[in-house]
């Protein structure tokens, strides 16, 4: 039996993150759907934002190329940070893969958001869910994904423009709490 990983706001992150500034889409996983943050000089302002404050998503999709896009709110509903985050289920291993069947069309991803800084600590951690549209059109997509090789030439177009341009080219819901 393996010992359960605790996760503490103001503790060591005991997971594995990037060194770097990233967003990552850890989603569609046996133990959940992660949404990691990864900020050097992260501010309590923006500590907030990620713990607290409102966040809209939505994502591109294109050829079998998956691109999240994520817009943090500060206190004041403007707009702190927009991160894109690729996702590509195609390398989660089949024994860890969890693919959701709808059920209704009221259901809701859950995602947990951990927002970690430069020293590796957790600073932020939270749930939301997806808008019920949103739920279905990402299942969807990633079904299409699935059936196909493509998507790394359109992934390297859109990782060439600033997360905020893409943000603007679609509708970006608001994440539930």
């Amino acid at each position: 039996m393996t010992n359960p990983i605790i996760l503490q706001r103001g503790k060591p992150y005991p997971l594995q993150y990037p060194k770097q500034d990233a967003a990552v889409a850890d989603f569609l996983r046996s133990g959940g759907n992660r949404l990691l943050i990864v900020l050097s000089g992260m501010t309590s302002a923006e500590e907030r934002a990620f713990g607290s404050g409102m966040i809209t998503a939505g994502f591109l999709y294109q050829d079998g190329a998956l691109l999240w896009l994520f817009r943090f709110y500060g206190k004041d509903n403007r707009p702190l940070f927009t991160f894109d985050a690729p996702f590509d289920a195609r390398v989660i291993p089949d024994a860890d893969i969890q693919l959701h069947n709808i059920d209704n069309a009221e259901q809701r991803l859950v995602i947990d958001i951990h927002a970690v800084d430069d020293k590796g600590i957790l600073r932020a951690i939270r749930a939301v869910t997806l808008p019920p549209s949103l739920t279905l059109a990402f299942l969807s997509a990633v079904q299409e994904q699935l059936a196909t090789t493509a998507g790394a030439q359109q992934m390297a177009v859109w990782l060439q423009q600033q997360p905020e341009q893409l943000a603007n080219l679609i509708k970006l819901e608001t994440l539930g709490r």
